[in-house]
């Protein structure tokens, strides 16, 4: 199932990978009057809302960025659209 994890407080690294990374398959920027970065992966370890978390890119992209830091604002199924909590979701 694909999860796409809200971050705060993102600190975007170049660098490779470290032991405890999840994988990101996709990284988004909106880059509002509200900003955010959200990441979406098939993990099913991430931590909830409230906790750090780090990822890296699936694959090598070349693009200066190879890590993804921050606090995991919100969890969201990307089937369901349910906010997750845990390994739960909730309406």
């Amino acid at each position: 199932m694909t999860v796409r994890v809200y971050l705060a407080a993102v600190h975007l690294a170049a660098g490779p990978p470290q032991p405890g990374d999840l994988p990101a398959e996709r990284v988004f920027i909106h880059a509002s009057d509200v900003p955010e970065l959200w990441v979406e992966t098939e993990s099913t370890v991430v931590p909830g809302p409230g906790r750090a978390v780090a990822f890296a890119l699936a694959r090598p992209l070349d693009l200066g960025v190879e890590r993804i830091v921050g606090t995991v604002e919100r969890k969201v199924s990307k089937r369901t659209r349910q906010r997750l909590r845990g390994d739960v979701a909730t309406t």
